[in-house]
């Protein structure tokens, strides 16, 4: 019986992202890319789903490796399953993309996503895209500006931390307004006072 040697190397690969050498797992992450990306990322994104943590967290962090390329990809998975730890870990990946590469091209596909996560009921998808959100940076700040007079307090709460994380000379002064403005929760405005202290 003769032996694929590819998919072999691709199985070795694979054992390597249980390497609890970073090093070793990085190696795995770039030979993926390099010379198996289509096989990686369709064996990869069946993991996205998994019961197990350190499988899916790896999963997440080798496909955000393969770079923009990947983006449109992922938006349609996101858009494609009502599963919510396939959609975090959508989320998790363009969190990865926005904080190492400019996605201003991308920026349609990113708001979809984005607008979609924030109306969803889950927590964990909400304070990811607010993650999403803080990783693009200035751009996300009028939206952001918005989530923090949200009626749903954690999502204001983020969203205020989000802000303070951005250099942005307007924050200053919004974060003043925001304190004082009586229409909103009281735990709102007490958030905004602490992150004026920040």
């Amino acid at each position: 019986m003769s032996v694929d040697i590819h998919q072999s190397n691709l199985d070795d690969l694979f054992s390597d992202l249980n390497h609890p050498n970073p090093n070793i797992q990085r190696k795995a992450f770039v030979s993926m890319r390099k010379e198996w990306p289509k096989e990686s990322i369709e064996r990869l994104i069946n993991n996205l789903d998994s019961s197990n943590i350190h499988l899916r967290r790896i999963s997440v962090k080798a496909i955000a490796f393969h770079g923009v390329e990947i983006i449109y990809k992922i938006v349609e998975l996101y858009f494609s399953s009502a599963n919510i730890t396939l959609k975090i870990s959508c989320l998790k990946i363009l969190v990865i993309l926005a904080s190492n590469y400019n996605l201003d091209d991308f920026q349609d596909d990113i708001d979809s996503v984005t607008l979609d996560a924030l109306q969803d009921d889950s927590t964990e998808i909400i304070l990811t895209a607010i993650s999403l959100l803080r990783q693009l940076g200035t751009i996300s700040v009028p939206q952001l500006k918005k989530l923090c007079r949200d009626e749903n307090v954690l999502k204001a709460k983020a969203a205020i931390t989000a802000l303070i994380e951005i250099s942005e000379p307007s924050l200053q002064l919004f974060l003043v307004e925001l304190s004082k403005d009586l229409t909103i929760d009281l735990i709102i405005r007490n958030n905004a006072i602490e992150a004026l202290n920040y």
